[in-house]
């Protein structure tokens, strides 16, 4: 009987952590800056300084306050070149893929804008086992331990 509620228990708590941690972005402001970017657990000023960043090639950056956020992915060429990169946290409502750019940076292509709600979500997890992936192996096992000491 114990052995079931402690089982259960242990899952549980496996997952609630998961569920309780920040949202973690990868940040980076230029492209050579996001070829090795930081970590950066998402609050109002770090979404506030990806705003700012926006607000600098994009017109109509609002100021936003909020307890949600998102990762960002932002990527525009110009010659074939990468002329303006830039990942962070963003609040949802800012809506930064769907920004226009300024007059003066009219000709540059957008090629990469993702947003996402996943933990470092905005860089290429190539090679990377995603925090979902060990949740769920995690419920399995525990499900079999749960069925092997029944």
């Amino acid at each position: 009987m114990y052995t079931k509620t402690l089982i259960a228990g242990v899952l549980i708590a496996f997952v609630c952590v998961q569920l309780a941690d920040s949202l973690v972005c990868y940040t980076c402001t230029t492209p050579k800056d996001c070829k090795s970017p930081k970590k950066v657990t998402c609050n109002n000023a770090a979404a506030n300084e990806t705003s700012f960043y926006l607000n600098v090639y994009h017109q109509g950056v609002i100021n936003a306050t909020s307890t949600r956020f998102d990762c960002l992915a932002l990527r525009y060429n110009w010659n074939n070149d990468v002329i303006h990169q830039l990942h962070g946290c963003v609040h949802p409502t800012v809506g930064p893929c769907s920004l226009s750019l300024k007059p003066a940076y009219g000709h540059y292509n957008k090629t990469r804008c993702l947003t996402c709600s996943g933990d470092k979500c905005n860089k290429s997890p190539a090679g990377k086992m995603s925090s979902s992936t060990i949740t769920i192996v995690a419920s399995v096992v525990g499900l079999l331990l749960a069925k092997i000491y029944a």
